[in-house]
């Protein structure tokens, strides 16, 4: 089966700082992967990387064969991203938001499309309510909205579930079950029980290194638990 994400001795240094150390990791088309680890290992600058958001300072990463900088706007056209916190502008509502970023991804039927994103994630009600009246979790919604939005085969999510309550973790953990198989996702999460819900396979990274890449049945076999296998791995 093709691969969807490959990564060949990814490194990232912040100065002096190594934050990503020889990443090497390939996701087949249609896998669920799982990116597990504390706060400072490497997740989000692997993440950033994947999309093209900053430059890497050794190694090479590709999506759907692309690589993310030397063929960036190829890249980037498979994937949909949530990075860290969304932020939009508050003056515009979601339905002038997904226009806009609809256009600019050249997504037809675009009007259909919209409302089938915001039905998707519960805002269709608030399709024409200023964002600036929105809580985190429903920005989050809007995000995850965003994501689908141009129908990408590879969906990147950096803690899809930040900022929602908990019958909103739910429809968007159901939502990501519903298409696995169909997209390639790749979701960071410090939720150990959203990762096994969602995820075939899971990463461990601590302090910038991949400790792990296999499947949730296999950690389960060799740690007796996806935890001691998380705490075993992460020295937490």
């Amino acid at each position: 089966m093709p691969q969807a994400i490959v990564t060949e001795n990814l490194t990232k240094y912040y100065g002096k700082l190594l934050a990503l150390d020889n990443l090497n990791m390939k996701i087949k088309r249609g896998e669920s992967v799982g990116l597990l680890g504390p706060n400072g290992a490497g997740k989000s600058t692997t993440i950033k990387l994947l999309c093209g958001l900053i430059r890497p300072s050794g190694g090479r990463a590709y999506v759907n064969g692309f690589n993310v900088i030397e063929e960036h706007e190829a890249a980037v056209e498979n994937l949909g991203v949530i990075v860290e916190t969304p932020e939009f502008y508050p003056f515009l509502t979601p339905e002038e938001i997904l226009k806009y970023f609809g256009h600019l991804r050249g997504v037809k039927n675009l009007e259909e499309k919209i409302k089938e994103v915001l039905r998707m994630v519960g805002l269709e009600k608030w399709a024409k309510v200023k964002i600036e009246n929105f809580s985190s979790g429903m920005k989050q919604r809007l995000a995850i909205a965003q994501a689908f939005l141009h129908d990408p085969p590879i969906l990147i999510l950096d803690e899809p579930s930040s900022g929602l309550d908990p019958k909103g973790m739910v429809e968007i953990r159901n939502i990501l079950k519903s298409i696995k198989g169909e997209k390639t996702i790749l979701l960071s999460s410090h939720l150990l029980n959203e990762v096994v819900q969602v995820c075939d396979k899971i990463a461990i990274m601590n302090e910038g290194r991949l400790q792990a890449f296999n499947s949730v049945r296999n950690l389960k076999r060799k740690y007796g638990s996806l935890e001691r296998a998380y705490i075993r791995l992460t020295g937490g």
